[in-house]
């Protein structure tokens, strides 16, 4: 049940909020979609009593406020609005806006809404008891996905799933679920980021060189040299702090791109293999097939479907 009953009309004194529920359960996902609309976007003002709403941008800015504070909701960012507080749109998007959306519950309403100061607790927690399993969701209100395209992808993949007929009705919750668990895995790994080691950081600045020139025909050669590291030390130390080498990284980081364009595009596979930086679109398939399990056509037609609403 909710623990925080009192937690309305808080939420402009709190810096930030969070949905924390166990994961032992899967969300329930009551609708989704993808809104896109050319000019003027404002949402409209409502309260859903039971209902949470969580939006991913993707292109533009969504101006939404929530029991009065104010949010610009830019590309790679999302925003995560309560059950029982009021929210509206408090400003037109100028051009075009394009965001996804679902409305989900928890569980039995096991969940609690916490603040700042009791999510470090949790967060420390984790980090000083690594070796216990730690089982619940953790959802900011309001974060960024700018180096995780996972969650980008987990989102369409959600709107492919909820649009198929299934065996079973609750795969469309747990693949709600699987997105919460990617949102609360990138949270805790960027809380982490701040009190590491500075080989930590220093791996982490590698990392995100990587995905900023994933476009590139990447090797592992190139990338140590590019940092002035002998490769296999470089790829032992990657792996040691991330449990990946800088090969497996490479791949993954081409791959995650390749997802998104599979799914946002009908460029030909060869086409999408040399924007990626492989030179043989062969060995691109080989790689595509090895990290999910199946072929890049496959993986479209599967998820190829949009939800597209205007208003």
């Amino acid at each position: 049940m909710l623990v925080n009953d009192d937690y309305a009309g808080k939420v402009e004194k709190l810096r930030m909020l969070y949905l924390v529920s166990p994961c032992n359960n899967p969300l329930l996902l009551v609708g989704c979609g993808h809104l896109i609309s050319q000019n003027n976007f404002v949402h409209a003002k409502r309260t859903l009593p039971d209902e949470f709403v969580l939006i991913l941008c993707t292109k533009g800015t969504l101006y939404i406020e929530q029991d009065g504070k104010q949010y610009q909701i830019s590309s790679n960012q999302y925003i995560l609005l309560l059950p029982g507080i009021e929210h509206s749109g408090y400003k037109p998007s100028q051009g075009e806006l394009s965001y996804y959306w679902c409305h989900f519950t928890v569980w039995g309403n096991d969940y609690r809404i916490v603040n700042d100061e009791e999510i470090n607790r949790q967060l420390h927690f984790i980090k000083s008891n690594s070796e216990i399993a730690h089982d619940h969701y953790i959802i900011p209100q309001t974060s960024s996905t700018q180096h995780n395209e996972r969650i980008v992808i987990q989102f369409r993949q959600l709107l492919g799933s909820a649009e198929q007929k299934f065996y079973s009705g609750y795969l469309v919750h747990y693949a709600l679920s699987l997105l919460g668990l990617k949102i609360t895995t990138s949270f805790v790994m960027d809380y982490n980021i701040g009190e590491v080691s500075a080989t930590y950081k220093q791996m982490t600045k590698i990392m995100d060189w990587v995905r900023l020139n994933h476009t590139e025909n990447l090797s592992v050669v190139k990338v140590a040299a590019e940092f002035n590291y002998h490769p296999g030390y470089l790829s032992s130390m990657l792996k040691k702090h991330t449990g990946m080498s800088l090969l497996d990284f490479i791949n993954r980081t081409k791959i995650d791109a390749a997802k998104k364009l599979l799914l946002s595009s009908n460029e030909p596979i060869k086409q999408i293999a040399a924007k990626l930086g492989f030179a043989d679109d062969k060995y691109f398939m080989k790689v595509f097939k090895r990290l999910e399990g199946t072929t890049p056509s496959k993986y479209r037609n599967a998820f190829y479907r949009k939800f597209l609403n205007k208003q």
